[in-house]
């Protein structure tokens, strides 16, 4: 199977709620590997890289909300985006 990018920009109630930590094991539950990180407006930057099933049920999982105390208000999908290939996912800080 090929491997597959995106980059997911996460919108809506996503930051405090821990979203990056549950989108980390959400991301290994996946075999995903990338990197999750807050951004200034209040969204989170997902990269991802995994196999295109893997990564498919990834952004689902993303979209439905990985952690309980978020909201999520729209899911921005960029596949085939530039992603830096890494070994691991990672929340950048």
């Amino acid at each position: 199977m090929a491997r597959d990018t995106a980059i997911l920009r996460v919108t809506g109630f996503v930051q405090g709620v821990g979203f990056r930590y549950t989108t980390k094991h959400v991301a290994y539950k996946y075999d995903i590997s990338g990197t999750v990180k807050n951004l200034d407006d209040g969204s989170v930057e997902i990269h991802a890289i995994a196999e295109e099933e893997n990564l498919n049920k990834f952004i689902d999982a993303i979209k439905k909300g990985p952690s309980p105390g978020c909201r999520i208000e729209h899911v921005y999908i960029y596949k085939g985006a530039p992603v830096e290939e890494r070994k691991t996912f990672d929340i950048v800080y």
